[in-house]
């Protein structure tokens, strides 16, 4: 099973490839930031799809996710591979049910420069830590392709696919050369949730790890 890194970056994934030169109308940062701004809340089930560089597939998973801005996000797997991440502006927790066992980081130190944050955080500065070029297609279809400005991310690449304002998939290339997609269904835009659903409280029982920086 992935680590809570990995596990956090799936909120967000892309593929690789280029922008068609027979798109309607190119897009960036500002486009992008506009459609984000408008996410207040974010729910949907997904599957997740990772394969390796040699274009194997190493792991199939489903669950959901909700976000919140600002800074909040659930992230459930189903099992067999069961796993839940809850993050809130101070915490992130991940639980592992099989292992009874959860681990509690700063959300500061954690997140980072991740895609989570497009989700659940401020992306009014997201030109400063990403190149961003998009192209928006006939039938209210809209590709961006993000590069972090920075050597010390996560990935290498990021891909978001919108259909009609709404966000469907998200691709992602890491420095491993591993590719992951991210395929939302039944998405929900700004319905309201409430805040308790982003204070996770592991079980009775449960062996709950702090890294003590919180």
């Amino acid at each position: 099973m992935w680590n809570w890194k990995r596990l956090v970056l799936l909120l967000a994934l892309t593929w690789q490839g280029a922008v068609h030169a027979d798109s309607s109308e190119l897009l960036g940062a500002k486009e992008l930031t506009q459609r984000l701004r408008g996410y207040e809340t974010f729910q949907a089930e997904f599957i997740q799809y990772v394969v390796d560089k040699s274009g194997n597939r190493i792991q199939e998973t489903r669950g959901e996710l909700k976000a919140k801005r600002p800074g909040n996000f659930y992230w459930h797997i189903a099992p067999p591979l069961e796993q839940i991440v809850v993050a809130n502006q101070k915490n992130i927790v991940v639980y592992d049910p099989d292992l009874e066992q959860a681990t509690v980081h700063p959300v500061g130190k954690t997140l980072g420069n991740t895609p989570a944050l497009l989700l659940s955080g401020n992306v009014e500065k997201l030109s400063q830590e990403y190149k961003v070029e998009g192209t928006a297609w006939e039938g209210d279809v809209e590709y961006y392709v993000l590069r972090p400005k920075s050597n010390e991310s996560l990935f290498e690449t990021l891909w978001l696919r919108f259909e009609k304002g709404s966000l469907i998939e998200m691709r992602l290339t890491d420095a491993l050369g591993q590719k992951s997609t991210l395929s939302f269904i039944s998405v929900k835009l700004n319905d309201a949730l409430s805040d308790a659903i982003f204070n996770f409280t592991p079980p009775p029982g449960t062996d709950v790890i702090d890294d003590g920086l919180n």
